[in-house]
């Protein structure tokens, strides 16, 4: 099947769009790890350009990733946040929360009690 000049054209024009788009970046390494990370993108059946990008891919962790929901905090939002957060406090008596491991260690006070009163019986 032979192909009309349009498609080579377009063919190229793509894989040049796609070179734009990518940056080259040359690293030295030894032979030894020039093999092994040969023999590793040929055991996936990928070229060692795709290997490597793969590994960075995963290594290099992203530093601002976009949000993509939410709303932008204002000052508003921040101020009732500050009025709840007071209510809160004034509610609880000073205290935002009670104190939770005082409240487990009476928990098992209590059942400690239950399960001797059950072994006396």
């Amino acid at each position: 099947m032979a192909l009309r000049k349009e498609q080579i054209d377009e063919f190229h024009d793509e894989e040049n769009r796609v070179m734009k788009e990518r940056t080259r970046i040359t690293i030295d390494v030894s032979p030894e790890l020039r093999k092994r990370i040969k023999v590793a993108a040929a055991e996936n059946g990928i070229s060692i350009s795709e290997y490597l990008g793969h590994i960075l891919e995963e290594s290099v962790p992203v530093k601002h990733p976009e949000i993509t929901r939410g709303h932008p905090v204002t000052l508003e939002a921040i101020e009732r946040l500050r009025r709840l957060r007071e209510q809160i406090f004034q509610e609880n008596n000073g205290q935002f929360f009670e104190d939770s491991s005082e409240l487990l260690y009476q928990q098992r006070e209590e059942r400690t009690r239950q399960l001797m009163g059950e072994a006396e019986e």
